[in-house]
């Protein structure tokens, strides 16, 4: 667009001195508006942009809240089995939660057809680390061998982890580790999850709506191509041998209005897996050291580390 724009303002000057052709400087009033309402236009595409990627990030935090909540309620209410500790059925429960979290982050990670899939792209998700898989091996690490074997028969992972919870909770209630209060506390947990995982699946497999998304780009270009001819008339006001300051000057409200269209489209979606998307892998790592530490294991995974200056 930087090379549509030096286009566009070269041949405003060679067409009006050159050419002779003088009508080609319009008047700039109905440039101004075509602008002014591209600018409205644009900038509520933002708005709901940024609303998307904010709502992502709130969800994701409440996954935060409601995983650091079930850990330490189911650790705090499971009593003793007959004077035997239950410390590895609580582990169990635990590591299985933290696979959901793999679970989730992994569905997060699947790519749709509205998604960016540009080269650049490609190399951003490459450089990250965070293409495509179709099973992540970090799950394999906090199931049985039996739960692996089940879990890659089903569609949808994490749904059918946090039931195999909801199973696991009532058999604790049945012999009589937790009583009546305890199991409905904890089954509300597992709703709360149930819910914020819904609402990151609602962001994810719901398009930003096209009519704001693609039509945006062609007000930009309508723009883009009237602008030096309106700017036309403003520089020979100052003298003819000024007019070559359209230029530059075309060039800087070209890319102000072309880097708040890009904002607005690289941030549609917060789950590509792109730089400044929602740090799904790091929440979950982060998560996974605190259920870790709260088990009092010694040997916690890294933080994920910084690329470039974010988090990821």
């Amino acid at each position: 667009m930087i090379l549509l724009s030096l286009f566009t303002g070269s041949m405003a000057i060679l067409s009006y001195d050159y050419l002779g052709w003088k009508w080609v400087a319009i008047p700039w009033l109905p440039v101004s508006l075509i602008g002014t309402a591209t600018a409205f236009f644009v900038g509520f595409k933002n708005n709901q942009s940024y609303d998307r990627s904010w709502e992502a990030r709130t969800v994701w935090g409440a996954i935060t809240n409601n995983s650091r909540s079930f850990s330490a309620a189911l650790r705090a209410f499971v009593g003793v089995d007959n004077g035997r500790d239950i410390d590895d059925e609580i582990r169990i429960i635990v590591y299985r939660h933290i696979g959901w979290l793999y679970a989730l982050k992994n569905a997060m990670a699947q790519r749709t057809s509205w998604e960016h899939k540009d080269r650049a792209s490609e190399r951003q998700r490459r450089a990250l680390g965070t293409e495509l898989e179709t099973f992540d091996k970090e799950i394999v690490r906090y199931l049985s061998p039996e739960e692996v074997a089940w879990i890659k028969t089903k569609k949808n992972m994490a749904t059918q982890l946090l039931d195999r919870q909801s199973q696991h909770i009532s058999h604790l209630r049945k012999r009589e580790l937790i009583d009546t209060y305890q199991h409905i506390e904890l089954q509300r947990i597992i709703a709360s999850l149930y819910d914020e995982q819904g609402k990151s699946e609602r962001i994810k497999n719901t398009p930003f709506p096209r009519q704001y998304a693609t039509t945006s780009i062609v007000f930009i270009f309508i723009f883009m191509t009237l602008l030096p001819f309106g700017l036309l008339t403003e520089f020979l006001e100052l003298g003819e041998k000024y007019m070559w300051l359209l230029i530059p000057f075309n060039m800087i409200v070209s890319w102000v209005f072309m880097f708040m269209e890009y904002t607005g489209d690289v941030s549609e979606n917060p789950f590509e897996g792109l730089l400044n998307d929602v740090p799904v892998r790091t929440i979950v790592r982060n998560i996974e050291i605190d259920l870790k530490d709260m088990l009092s294991e010694e040997n916690l995974p890294s933080k994920c580390p910084p690329f470039l200056g974010a988090i990821f």
